[in-house]
């Protein structure tokens, strides 16, 4: 139910604007009518753009953002709503020229001025769960106006608070903080961005309030004129701006209902949700075809390499690897479903379309590796070693990495292997793998936005293969029918294949929570320094403007639009990252999926590359609980640390966890140890990155064996004490 909806109100032309709040529908172009009322000077406004942009706002064209005022109603989708961004309102990628280097191989060259194509946002039927709220107000002073901040979300209760998010339903306060973007070189270019620290309901529309806010002087900051005049009832004179007129009385009359009254309103404006439906139905559709393409049966697979070592060089507590490719239906518009594909729609005009097969038939031939530990079999060539079977687990690589290489073969992924006797497979999280990189898929889309589906369909192709990887563990017809996996006279499985596990860091605990919560056939997962919402993280990576934003920045030149289009990003990355699906692992299953999924998040205090205040959203999100205590001997940045997360109170703890581990206090005269991560929109840079120091952790691969396992559970490692990581070195800030 949406109350902000006219019942009754007919949605024929010139009435279709009052159909929802802050719809950008309806009203004449023309600059034609009477005088604005005394006071009211409308003299910078650009009427001629008054149908796709919201001028109550008028730095960039899509501010404030997210927005309704962007939306067109469609019943047809699940909310009501259509997203209904114009070619003109978008921004327009500039000319880049950035020689190959390390941090982009193939180089970038473009030459035209290219405005995003908003084909692919005009699908959704809403904006993100969570969404980066962002506007422009000149000049404002958030901590002299007493705006909620990252360092104490609990003063968000404050009834007095002025920057609040609410549920237009039900008036509730979502908790949120605030913050001006630090990385803008000037006032200029500073968006405010208003961050949910829990994610928002799928399908509801919240309400945004700015008001009373103050300047660096401490003086008050008067709303811009088009806000006054349909907040104090003055006439524009303008149709094209009376259009709007009846749909903002409805938003300030709601604000009124929920103890919100019109005096001291700055900004203020509603935004939809995204729909489940419109979230997921990409991959679950996916998902089900493909499954049921096999026919109760198991993928194809090959194994094409067998051997103790790998690539001739041996691994220590490794006795075997094994190598090969298997065949996953390709849902791209590329035969084979190569870098730079994007989904393959039957129908390209039908924003309602969901993707089919190439041609029908096409697979993607996804490449595996399995790594057996030496306490499972100790030696192959011994046809009397004993066996001991392991358990069965997905490991999911990092950033750009390669599910059959690199870090996936590294000494921490076989101490897990060999401590607690797992045989982890892996494949590319192709979207996201070494290979997109090196064919520069992602450093042309960072030139021109509008190429971003060429990553974020590969990436749902990517977790279908994970599924299909999972499948093949667990299938009576899949690696357990393959004489690799056995040994021994008996010829004994190697490994046990009733329950298949995840374990992932990095970039495998961003994606990972998105493939444990729509998987049919894993139940439970580690998200090692986990992340959720790349439009949160990139800001807070620490290299992000050297390898990343040095494209982006010089595509999209002007400071808000950086902004604004991180935020238009993640509308589109919530169908392939944690971000989309979190919701989901709080007991809300989606459709084919089995219930009782569990997760056990790992970050790292301090994180460079992934930043800890998101696995705390994603706590929230999904109700986990937390260990304590946590901050160092009760310091901590935040005022009030954890807010809104629950303390596990008695081990073992059946739920989903969060263990937040320390790698020790920063010595500035020996580099050593971690500080607290920056309070600003800012990546940490001091002291030694713990990015690797969880899984490198003995006692921290304890817990996750525990939770790993059929009715797992999470135990305390950590005793009376933050848990501290291998790494610590205990030194004092004094």
């Amino acid at each position: 139910m949406h109350l902000l909806r006219f019942p009754g109100a007919a949605l024929a032309a010139g009435a279709a604007c009052v159909f929802t709040l802050l719809s950008g529908c309806g009203g004449s172009s023309s600059s034609g009518g009477g005088e604005p009322a005394p006071g009211v000077d409308l003299s910078g406004l650009d009427l001629n753009t008054a149908e796709y942009c919201d001028l109550t706002v008028t730095d960039r064209c899509l501010y404030p953002f997210p927005n309704d005022f962007f939306t067109r109603a469609d019943s047809t989708t699940p909310t009501g709503r259509r997203v209904n961004f114009q070619p003109q309102a978008m921004p327009v990628a500039q000319p880049v020229s950035i020689a190959a280097n390390p941090y982009a191989p193939t180089g970038v060259e473009t030459t035209e001025a290219t405005p995003i194509d908003p084909t692919e946002w005009n699908r959704n039927d809403g904006f993100s769960p969570g969404a980066m709220i962002q506007t422009r107000v000149a000049d404002v002073d958030l901590a002299a106006s007493g705006a909620v901040g990252i360092g104490d979300l609990s003063e968000g209760g404050n009834p007095d608070a002025p920057i609040l998010v609410l549920d237009a339903e039900t008036g509730e306060r979502q908790l949120i903080w605030a913050e001006l973007d630090a990385n803008a070189t000037s006032d200029e270019g500073r968006a405010l961005i208003i961050r949910p620290a829990k994610n928002l309901i799928e399908g509801r529309t919240y309400l945004v309030v700015l008001r009373n806010l103050v300047d660096s002087q401490g003086r008050a900051i008067a709303a811009t004129p088009l806000f006054r005049a349909y907040r104090d009832g003055l006439d524009t004179g303008r149709p094209v701006l009376e259009a709007r007129r009846s749909t903002m009385n409805t938003l300030f009359t709601t604000l009124e209902s929920h103890g919100i009254e019109r005096d001291g309103l700055v900004q203020a404006w509603s935004f939809t949700v995204a729909s489940q439906k419109n979230l997921t139905e990409r991959l679950l559709h996916i998902r089900d075809q493909a499954f049921a393409s096999l026919g109760g049966g198991a993928p194809s697979f090959t194994v094409d390499e067998v051997g103790e070592s790998i690539q001739g060089s041996p691994r220590s507590g490794l006795s075997r690897g094994i190598s090969g490719t298997f065949q996953v239906p390709n849902f791209l518009n590329q035969a084979g479903g190569v870098p730079g594909s994007r989904f393959h729609y039957d129908d390209n005009t039908d924003p309602d379309a969901l993707p089919s097969r190439f041609n029908g038939d096409d697979t993607v031939t996804a490449r595996f590796r399995c790594q057996v530990p030496d306490t499972a079999v100790a030696d192959f060539d011994d046809p009397n070693s004993p066996v001991t079977p392991a358990r069965a687990a997905l490991y999911g690589h990092g950033l750009f990495g390669e599910g059959p290489g690199g870090e996936f073969r590294s000494g921490n992924v076989r101490a897990m292997q060999t401590e607690h006797n797992i045989l982890f497979c892996a494949t590319d999280w192709i979207g996201m793998a070494q290979e997109d990189f090196l064919a520069g898929v992602i450093h042309r889309l960072l030139a021109d936005l509008s190429q971003l589906p060429n990553q974020l369909d590969r990436s749902q192709q990517g977790l279908l293969n994970a599924m299909f990887l999972a499948e093949l563990l667990r299938h009576p017809d899949g690696f357990a029918a393959h004489p690799a996996f056995h040994h021994g006279p008996d010829d004994t499985l190697i490994y046990d294949p009733s329950e298949v596990f995840y374990d992932g860091n990095s970039q495998g605990g961003i994606l990972g929570g998105a493939l444990v919560a729509t998987a049919p056939n894993i139940q439970r997962g580690v998200l090692g320094v986990p992340g959720s919402n790349y439009s949160l993280l990139l800001r807070r990576y620490g290299p992000f403007a050297e390898r990343f934003g040095v494209i982006l920045y010089q595509a999209y030149p002007n400071e808000l639009d950086r902004s604004l289009t991180l935020g238009l990003m993640q509308m589109l990355w919530d169908r392939a990252e944690n971000n989309g699906y979190l919701s989901h692992l709080a007991g809300r299953y989606l459709p084919g999926t089995p219930t009782g999924k569990r997760v056990l998040l790992h970050p790292a205090l301090g994180d460079h590359l992934v930043t800890e205040w998101s696995a705390e959203i994603m706590a929230r999100t999904i109700g986990a609980a937390m260990h304590e205590p946590t901050a160092r001997l009760g310091e901590h940045p935040d005022a009030n640390p954890y807010v809104g997360i629950d303390r596990i109170e008695q081990y073992p703890y059946h739920g989903h966890a969060l263990m937040v581990w320390d790698s020790g206090d920063h010595d500035p005269l020996s580099g050593h140890g971690t500080p607290f991560a920056p309070l600003t929109n800012t990546g940490p840079v001091a002291g030694e990155d713990p990015h690797e120091s969880p899984r490198n952790t003995v006692s921290a691969r304890l817990q996750k064996s525990e939770f790993l396992k059929s009715f797992g559970a999470v135990v305390d490692v950590c005793g009376n004490a933050p848990c501290y990581s291998d790494d610590y070195t205990g030194l004092s800030r004094d």
